[in-house]
């Protein structure tokens, strides 16, 4: 399948220092915090690192590390996993001392070949894929391959009316115009059924997939190498 994205959101655009994207990822951590993500990525690694021991994983599209820092609160992560965000952006300021940051494009890594295969148990996701066309994403999937990891957390939008309603009820309480904007373009650019899996090419032969949508508008994706 072809997706079909929208135009670009303003946070994409916005320098990154500027009051009107400090504002659209206030509105981005409160649709975080509503639809529960960070919380749902917390328990997957703990079941994780309670089977596995340490662990090393990469976040991509870590934006302005929330997540990392929430993470990093959880004392038996703190200890046992090690998390490497990538983004476009600079190191955010409280990003955890101990865990590594790098600033670059996803796709000049993936063609730089900077990771050895199997230097990484697995890849998170969270409301970044969404973003990329077809053939970008078979890329991406490609390349979770060829990295050799066991496994693969995801959270985007689900393409829904009922999501389009919740957001709009959000803007009817109060949620700015930025984040309104955005969320209404990423969910027109999110996911339904097993579009995700089959769209970065995971073959089910080799992965297992559980997807669970929510009625606060996740579409949440666990994948694992079988």
């Amino acid at each position: 399948m072809q997706r079909k994205l929208e135009e670009k959101e303003y946070l994409d655009e916005l320098a990154y220092d500027s009051y009107l994207a400090k504002k659209g990822r206030k509105g981005l951590k409160k649709i975080n915090y509503i639809m529960g993500n960070f919380v749902w990525f917390k328990k997957r690694l703990r079941q994780i690192v309670s089977l596995q021991g340490a662990v090393n994983f990469i976040e991509i599209g870590a934006g302005d590390g929330s997540m990392g820092r929430f993470l990093y609160a959880d004392p038996l992560l703190q200890k046992y996993l090690l998390l490497t965000g990538i983004d476009r952006f600079p190191r955010p300021q409280y990003w955890p001392a101990p865990w590594p940051w790098i600033q670059t494009d996803l796709f000049d890594l993936i063609n730089t070949g900077t990771f050895a295969p199997g230097s990484y148990h697995g890849i998170l996701a969270n409301m970044v894929l969404h973003h990329f066309s077809s053939a970008q994403l078979a890329i991406i999937g490609n390349w979770i391959v060829q990295l050799s990891a066991l496994c693969l957390f995801c959270i985007e939008p689900l393409r829904s009316s009922l999501s389009l309603f919740e957001l709009f009820l959000l803007r009817l309480v109060g949620l700015n115009q930025i984040t309104f904007h955005d969320g209404w373009l990423s969910i027109k650019s999110g996911f339904m059924g097993l579009e995700l899996p089959e769209l970065l090419n995971l073959s089910s032969k080799q992965w297992q997939y559980k997807i669970d949508v929510t009625l606060l508008g996740a579409y949440r994706l666990e994948a694992t190498k079988k």
